[in-house]
C-alpha cells in the first residue's frame, strides 16, 4: 500500500472516530422541578443531613424529574452558602453541590473554563456555577472501595477536601458557529477539563433556586 494511501486511511478512519465520539459526548437532560412537603421526603434522607437541616436556613424540598426517574433534592442556605443535596428516588445521597459565582473559583479553574468556552462558542452565558463534592473511589486489594452515606457527609462537613472529589457543573447559554443557540450542562473535572455535557431539553420556568 503507497504511504500517502495509508495515511489517507488512517486520517479518515481517525475523523470518523472522532466525529462518532464528539456526538456521543452530548448527552440529554431532561430538566422539571416539583416543590414537595418534608414530609414527602424519604426519612433515611432527612436523618442522614439532620445536622445541615438544623442550622440550614430557607429550606426547601423538591422531587427532581429526569426523562424515566425521578431524584429528590433539598436546597438550603447553611453557613452562608446555598448548598443543594440530591438523592436517588430510594433515599440514598448522589451528590453535594455549592452555588458558586466564576469569581469565587481557583484562578485556575476558570481560565481552563474560558479557553474552553472562548473557541469552541460564537458567545456563551454562564448561568450556574456549582462546585460538585463527589465520594471518594478508591481501588484496596483489586476492589473498587467507595464510602458510604454516612462517611460522605462528613467529610462534606469537615470540608476533607483529600477525601472528596471536586468537579464543577456549569449550566450555559450558547451560540455556536451556525448562529444556532442552545442550553446545556457542562461537567468540568478537578483540573477544569470537561469531562460530560448534556444539552438540556426542557428547563422548568419556575424552578426554585435558593
Amino acid at each position: 500500500m503507497k504511504p500517502f494511501l495509508k495515511y489517507l486511511i488512517l486520517f479518515l478512519t481517525y475523523f470518523a472516530f472522532a466525529s462518532n465520539s464528539y456526538a456521543q459526548e452530548i448527552g440529554e437532560k431532561f430538566e422539571k422541578e416539583e416543590k414537595i412537603k418534608q414530609e414527602e421526603f424519604p426519612k433515611p434522607a432527612l436523618e442522614l443531613i439532620k445536622p445541615i437541616l438544623k442550622k440550614g436556613k430557607r429550606t426547601r424540598y423538591f422531587k427532581d424529574f429526569d426523562k424515566d426517574t425521578y431524584f429528590f433534592e433539598v436546597k438550603t442556605i447553611y453557613k452562608d452558602e446555598k448548598i443543594s443535596i440530591k438523592f436517588h428516588k430510594d433515599g440514598s445521597l448522589l451528590d453535594i453541590e455549592i452555588l458558586k459565582e466564576i469569581e469565587e473559583l481557583p484562578e485556575e479553574i476558570q481560565k481552563h473554563i474560558q479557553e474552553y468556552f472562548q473557541p469552541n462558542y460564537k458567545k456563551y452565558k454562564l448561568n450556574r456555577i456549582q462546585i460538585q463534592y463527589n465520594r471518594e473511589e478508591e481501588y484496596e486489594d483489586g476492589e473498587l472501595e467507595i464510602d458510604d452515606d454516612e462517611e460522605y457527609i462528613e467529610e462534606f462537613l469537615e470540608m476533607d477536601l483529600e477525601d472528596l472529589i471536586i468537579k464543577y457543573e456549569i449550566e450555559a447559554e450558547v451560540v455556536d458557529e451556525e448562529n444556532e443557540r442552545g442550553y446545556f450542562e457542562f461537567l468540568f473535572g478537578a483540573k477544569g477539563k470537561v469531562e460530560q455535557i448534556n444539552k438540556i431539553i426542557k428547563r422548568a420556568d419556575d424552578n426554585v433556586l435558593y
